[in-house]
């Protein structure tokens, strides 16, 4: 008698990793939104960050996990109040099942927690340190992996989402689109494109560059920036290189038309033009008076 093979059926299917991080941030870390064609895993194992996603917010706590599909629009953002450790996994799959996954938040168990302990180890052992740079994007390198270590990370992540897959819909929490979700959202963006203009006080940015960089219309923009600023964004801005402007002219050394070309204006003269419009005085007049006391 001859016993028939029954085939493993796999629920959930790895293709291969995109990347693996592990992220020692400080309490004032961001990031700005991106988007991408996998799907990437994300678990706070210390601290508390804020999660954006499609424009909604969700505050995560240490020991909780959040999953971000396929070309879903994501950012995280500090909480401004303690430094934060995350590991990020990004895979990719094209299994059906991981549709349950989708905008869930999940507080990791005993299981979960020693999945991803084992996770990391082994990711440790493969790759002989995890990345922690968030600018390095190089592929990741299993060159010198010991035997079956690849393939124990993926049964560790395989493991973990059969696990968390066999929750309870009520066990795990779905994002809602409420209003408090959807304002801490939109005031953590907003957050991270001032940053995003004060780090560019000496480029030249337009409104299109905003828009593509945050992956946002000129509308929602301009109305983020009204709800929450008061001023257009590229109002903004300009107040920004005037307010720099201004330190620039208490250092003699530098000429007008030298922080002209620093603040990146086209041309001394439209330089001369916005800040007599924001000041009252041509920048020449306001060293002037600033150097004897007069404003």
């Amino acid at each position: 008698m001859e016993f028939e093979i029954r085939p493993v059926k796999r629920d959930i299917i790895i293709d291969g990793f995109n990347s693996i991080y592990y992220f020692e941030f400080g309490k004032d870390f961001a990031h700005a939104p991106e988007k991408h064609n996998f799907w990437e895993m994300v678990y706070i194992d210390s601290g508390d960050v804020i999660a954006i996603t499609d424009g909604l917010g969700r505050p995560l706590n240490q020991g909780q996990v959040i999953f971000h599909r396929p070309m879903e629009i994501h950012a995280h953002v500090s909480n401004k109040l303690v430094p934060n450790n995350m590991l990020v996994v990004s895979f990719t799959t094209q299994s059906p099942a991981m549709e349950y996954f989708d905008k869930k938040v999940f507080s990791l168990d005993k299981t979960g927690k020693t999945l991803l302990t084992l996770f990391i180890n082994e990711a440790k052992n493969a790759l002989g340190e995890i990345p922690s740079e968030y600018s390095d994007k190089n592929p990741l390198d299993f060159s010198n992996a010991p035997f079956g270590s690849f393939q124990l990370l993926e049964c560790y992540l395989t493991e973990l989402l059969l696990v968390l897959s066999r929750l309870d819909a009520d066990r795990s929490n779905r994002v809602k689109s409420t209003e408090n979700a959807r304002i801490l959202a939109q005031s953590s963006i907003t957050e991270l494109i001032v940053a995003y203009l004060k780090d560019n006080i000496y480029g030249t940015l337009t409104l299109s560059d905003i828009c593509k960089t945050f992956f946002m219309g000129k509308s929602k923009l301009c109305k983020l920036f009204d709800d929450y600023i008061g001023e257009g964004p590229i109002e903004y801005y300009s107040n920004l290189k005037i307010a720099e402007a201004k330190k620039l002219l208490l250092k003699e050394e530098l000429t007008v038309s030298s922080i002209s070309d620093m603040l990146g204006y086209s041309s001394i003269h439209n330089f001369s033009r916005a800040f007599k419009k924001a000041v009252g005085f041509s920048p020449a007049v306001y060293r002037k008076r600033i150097n004897h006391s007069e404003i």
